[in-house]
């Protein structure tokens, strides 16, 4: 009975069919690659994800809320330039850098939000239109050419490792944690969840819809500024080219981790399986030295399958 009615929940079986791929991949890879289950290369899997895996915590929220976020990676990549110019031509280090970038992505993600609820255009134009203004500013602020030169104190923060796992990642994994409490935990989280499944109801309820939209897309952007920081610490760069479809890929990890597209349901559970999906398939098909051609084809696949599974579950 106990089981019966976990299969029934849509986010545990799609929890579920997720973690069953990444297990069939990992064992495909580990046969095919000695080098796939050293602690080296499961480090450098975690590390390799901690970029777009931000951008999806952010992303999970959006979508749920029933948006759509396309402005993501540009975020991300002027986060990125602004701090690496403030780290080279202020001097500035510690952790003044990552606020900056954090702060960068919070203030795209409320011009964002504020937009679709002035315009109440569909979030899909709007984010459309930013992607492209934001990433114009990033290249204006660098005349097109990346900002290398960098601290080796900044840089060797991708480097840093903590019991074993590295910064970057220890960072998205903290991400992971602070998104799971705030979308299952709180009412902010409910609420999230509520206009996503039906804006009426939502307002019914007393939510002051606006101000919510404005939050949501507000903390993605602090996420994507938090990906644009680690970025600029793995790359020893603030390139204005940074993340170039990073947001596919996040809204790929979401939706594969079990996100309803059109809101009303979503997991940070579910994303960080999305991701570790994605993550573990390119790093195996690099092990492997599949071309990068055909690893953008499975990709594709891995989500036109996603998508098939989904329907084979139970209904939401």
């Amino acid at each position: 009975m106990f089981a019966k009615k976990l299969l029934a929940d849509v986010n545990f079986t799609s929890l579920l069919q997720c973690l069953v791929f990444l297990l069939l991949m990992s064992i495909v890879f580990a046969l095919n690659s000695p080098v796939f289950v050293t602690p080296v290369n499961i480090v450098n899997i975690l590390t390799a994800g901690s970029v777009i895996g931000l951008m999806a915590v952010g992303a999970t929220f959006v979508i749920a809320s029933g948006s759509i976020d396309l402005s993501t990676a540009a975020t991300m990549g002027l986060s990125s330039v602004v701090s690496a110019w403030m780290v080279q031509n202020m001097q500035i280090s510690g952790p003044v850098p990552l606020l900056v970038a954090t702060a960068v992505g919070a203030a795209c993600g409320l011009l964002t939000g504020l937009l679709i609820n002035i315009t109440k255009a569909p979030s899909f134009i709007i984010t459309l239109g930013m992607m492209s203004i934001y990433r114009a500013v990033a290249f204006i602020l660098t005349n097109g050419i990346p900002i290398y030169g960098l601290d080796e104190k900044i840089t060797s923060i991708a480097e840093a490792q903590f019991v074993g796992l590295s910064f970057p990642s220890l960072l998205m994994l903290a991400g992971m944690v602070v998104g799971y409490l705030i979308l299952s935990k709180t009412k902010f989280g409910a609420h999230t969840l509520l206009l996503g499944d039906s804006q009426f109801a939502c307002e019914a309820m007393g939510v002051q819809v606006l101000k919510l939209r404005l939050a949501i897309f507000t903390l993605a952007g602090c996420f994507s500024g938090l990906a644009g920081y680690i970025f600029m610490t793995r790359t020893s760069s603030g390139d204005p080219t940074a993340g170039m479809n990073y947001e596919l890929i996040a809204i790929t990890a979401v939706v594969l981790g079990g996100a309803n597209l059109f809101g009303g349901r979503a997991t940070i559970p579910g994303t960080l399986a999305g991701i570790l999906c994605l993550v573990v398939l390119q790093n195996g098909l690099n092990l492997m030295a599949i071309s990068t051609f055909y690893q953008t084809l499975f990709v594709g696949l891995v989500l036109v399958l996603a998508s098939f599974l989904r329907r084979l579950g139970p209904e939401r």
